[in-house]
């Protein structure tokens, strides 16, 4: 049976690579220019828990990019929308497809593909995308991925534990035409502290100054972000 996540107080059945650490070679990853990565899609990220949590009901469609082990898909699933997991390599789709029957959900779709350019139709009520702020280089793709797959009055929530410098991603939203707020949680990861932004988009871009960081609420996160309107999220 898979061990069940909390997540806001509903049980989710996730299955996690078991004994990850002797998974990872170090000694490769020590070694050489250019060591293999190692299998972050197998860790249950933070910014994935706190994602999961803010998952609204009432989409009809979600697409999670860069969906590792799933937690926030499947959470959009188990709230009644038909989602597609999208990740680079195939193996954390396997766990996908084991924890989406492990939850008795059949609606869901597991397609390979870089997120910069997904090969999925769309559009979606709902992108999501947790802790897939990794690369620089890539901030620019990914805003213009989550502003393409986004159906009109759809919305996107994105989490950053911002474990690089993210504000470019959020330069990149602008660019995109995307209107968004964040709010933030302090949160706890192997006892230390932690805080993680997340992020609401929607089409149409804000008025000067309104999704700048400064306008960052500090505390707390709400249970779903609020809506949007043509003047920015608010």
């Amino acid at each position: 049976m898979a061990p069940r996540i909390d997540v806001g107080g509903e049980a989710i059945a996730l299955w996690e690579v078991a004994d990850l650490e002797r998974h990872v070679d170090r000694d490769a990853l020590l070694a050489g220019d250019d060591p293999p990565e190692p299998p972050y899609w197998a860790h249950r990220w933070t910014g994935a828990a706190v994602l999961a949590e803010a998952v609204p009901r009432g989409a009809h469609s979600a697409v999670e990019l860069g969906c590792g082990l799933g937690l926030p898909g499947l959470a959009a699933a188990r709230r009644g929308a038909r989602v597609t997991f999208v990740d680079r390599v195939a193996a954390p789709l396997a766990f996908v497809r084991a924890s989406a029957a492990a939850n008795r959900l059949a609606d869901v779709q597991c397609v390979v593909a870089d997120i910069t350019t997904p090969a999925v139709a769309g559009p979606f009520d709902l992108v999501l995308a947790a802790e897939v702020l990794y690369d620089r280089t890539a901030f620019e793709a990914v805003a213009h991925t989550i502003a393409r797959l986004l159906a009109p009055g759809g919305r996107a929530l994105v989490a950053d534990a911002r474990r690089i410098d993210t504000r470019g991603f959020y330069s990149a939203l602008d660019a995109a035409g995307l209107a968004w707020r964040a709010v933030e949680r302090a949160v706890r990861e192997e006892g230390l502290p932690l805080t993680v932004r997340l992020a609401g988009a929607r089409a149409g871009r804000p008025p000067p100054g309104s999704s700048q960081l400064g306008r960052v609420r500090p505390k707390g996160i709400a249970r779903s972000l609020p809506s949007v309107t043509s003047r920015g999220l608010r």
